[in-house]
């Protein structure tokens, strides 16, 4: 193995570590704006069957 190669290796290794350590963020964080939504009321309540908007 040459030199450059071996040099080359060694850097795309530390540069896999360092992103593998990233912080990873999923979904919602805390004080994220939830946008509205609807859903499909499924009780046998008075708005059975209907479709309601969460805010």
């Amino acid at each position: 193995m040459s030199r450059r190669t071996k040099i080359l290796s060694l850097t795309l290794m530390a540069w896999m570590a360092t992103v593998a350590q990233a912080e990873v963020k999923s979904g919602l964080q805390v004080g994220d704006y939830v946008d509205a939504f609807d859903v499909k009321d499924c009780s046998s309540g008075l708005s059975k069957g209907k479709t309601l908007c969460y805010r």
